[in-house]
């Protein structure tokens, strides 16, 4: 019997914090229509959209999800409060299981010594394939300032084989195949800023694909959340205002 849809809070719990002081004017990715889901560069384009629900599932429940530029409207409240974006589900495609390469999410906060067009990047999230098992990083959390004028953004990274097995403590350098994203305030194309879930689905091959998102729902089980029938890579944040309680619930990425 098909699960029940119902609305719950949102938990999440608190793996890391960045001071929001440290993220004074949070840098803004321009996220115009045509340019949305575009590569900076020649390439494989990894994001392949964004899904969004108003709320996490309880255990046992499923939401519907829908294409997060369908949210009208952002909400303001963000200004004042901050965000909290969490992780608090993950997978990797079945058709990438174990193969080099894979997905990373950075978010984007500028520091004084550094132009604005090049702010300095956090790595909160990737998939890193492995011969044995794939590689995906914990569930952290972070929490920003939220500029008027712009929003939460985010860079979404293809990450291809590398054939150099010398580990360097340098991070790595900027792969062309980048996809920018803005959780925005504005009245711009694309997804607004509001509370709640938002899933991005990733693009690891070209042949990658996936149907629209009323077709999908949020679900969970005994130990995690994740997207029900999908076929593609995916990572799930639930964002809130940064001053809420914090609930303690599990999550679970794998």
């Amino acid at each position: 019997m098909k699960a029940k849809t119902v609305s719950a809070g949102i938990p999440r719990r608190e793996f890391l914090r960045i001071s929001s002081a440290a993220a004074m004017g949070l840098a803004v990715v321009a996220a115009g229509e045509g340019k949305l889901f575009a590569a900076t560069s020649s390439g494989l384009v990894p994001l392949m959209g964004v899904g969004y629900a108003p709320s996490l599932p309880a255990t046992g429940f499923s939401v519907p999800l829908a294409d997060a530029g369908s949210i009208l409207s952002p909400d303001p409240r963000f200004i004042s409060t901050g965000a909290r974006v969490a992780v608090v589900g993950a997978k990797r495609a079945a058709s990438h299981k174990n193969e080099p390469g894979g997905i990373a999410v950075d978010a984007l906060f500028p520091v004084s010594h550094r132009q604005e067009s090049d702010p300095l990047r956090f790595r909160f999230f990737s998939i890193a394939g492995r011969p044995d098992q794939d590689s995906i990083s914990a569930p952290l959390n972070y929490t920003v300032q939220v500029p008027s004028t712009g929003g939460v953004s985010l860079s979404v990274r293809h990450r291809r084989a590398v054939t150099d097995a010398a580990v360097s403590e340098a991070p790595p350098p900027l792969e062309s195949e980048i996809t920018p994203l803005t959780l925005s305030l504005g009245n711009v194309a694309g997804p607004k800023l509001t509370r709640g879930v938002y899933v991005l689905a990733f693009r690891e091959d070209d042949g990658d694909s996936m149907s629209n998102w009323n077709r999908l729902t949020l679900a969970t089980s005994e130990t995690d959340y994740y997207v029900a029938n999908a076929a593609f890579s995916y990572v799930i944040l639930n964002v809130d205002y940064a001053d809420a309680p914090v609930t303690n619930r599990r999550h679970a990425v794998h």
